[in-house]
């Protein structure tokens, strides 16, 4: 009877290593840069895929407000007042709801840069909450949201300069596309022009053919 190889898994240690890699490097250029640059990162994310930098972000005490309450809700509160239960005393990355309540106690985010917009919190999904946060009476849950948080006003719309935008900056686009976070496909410079030639070349023969 023949026994099936096991797949080799060198190619997928490699590619965690060099995503840890960059984790570690973003970290460190996060650091040292304004809020901007973490609202912008985590309006890049892509669903639960980057729970362990949000996580990271978030036990940052010079996270900003605003950044704490993009987490948050996508962390989907609804579901949370829905199935109310005992914040974890030990969150973990999958536990952002958790975190984010809990360091609001501990007097994380009082700094409020920022300014949210509808690709932040869309004003359907605030009245959403509100109205149930609002039908729960008080003390009936086992955890408090913050009022800041279902009236999360104020703060400046946030202004990347150019060599903090990762779509346009070298350095920070190699980082952010190896992570998988939201940037073009193709790396600033001449790859992307070339890449935007060959899609007007493209676009042209296909309406040529049509025509």
């Amino acid at each position: 009877m023949m026994t099936r190889r096991n797949a080799n898994p060198k190619p997928k240690a490699d590619s965690d290593a060099r995503q840890s890699t960059a984790e570690a490097a973003l970290r460190r250029v996060l650091k040292t840069a304004p809020q901007d640059l973490w609202l912008d990162t985590i309006r890049r994310t892509r669903g639960q895929t980057h729970n362990q930098l949000i996580f990271w972000m978030l036990s940052q005490t010079e996270c900003d407000f605003a950044v704490a309450v993009h987490a948050f809700y996508r962390s989907d509160p609804g579901y949370h007042l829905d199935n109310p239960k005992a914040l974890s005393p030990r969150p973990g990355p999958d536990d952002i709801f958790d975190l984010a309540l809990l360091n609001w106690d501990k007097g994380y985010y009082r700094a409020h840069k920022l300014q949210l917009g509808q690709r932040d919190i869309h004003h359907r999904t605030l009245a959403r909450i509100n109205q149930k946060a609002m039908a729960r009476p008080r003390g009936s849950l086992p955890f408090n949201i913050p009022a800041r948080f279902l009236q999360p006003d104020g703060g400046v719309p946030l202004a990347l300069p150019p060599h903090l935008n990762p779509d346009n900056a070298a350095h920070l686009w190699s980082l952010y596309n190896t992570l998988g976070l939201h940037v073009p496909s193709a790396a600033p410079g001449l790859s992307r022009r070339m890449a935007k030639a060959k899609n007007v070349l493209n676009m042209m023969n296909f309406r040529t053919r049509r025509s």
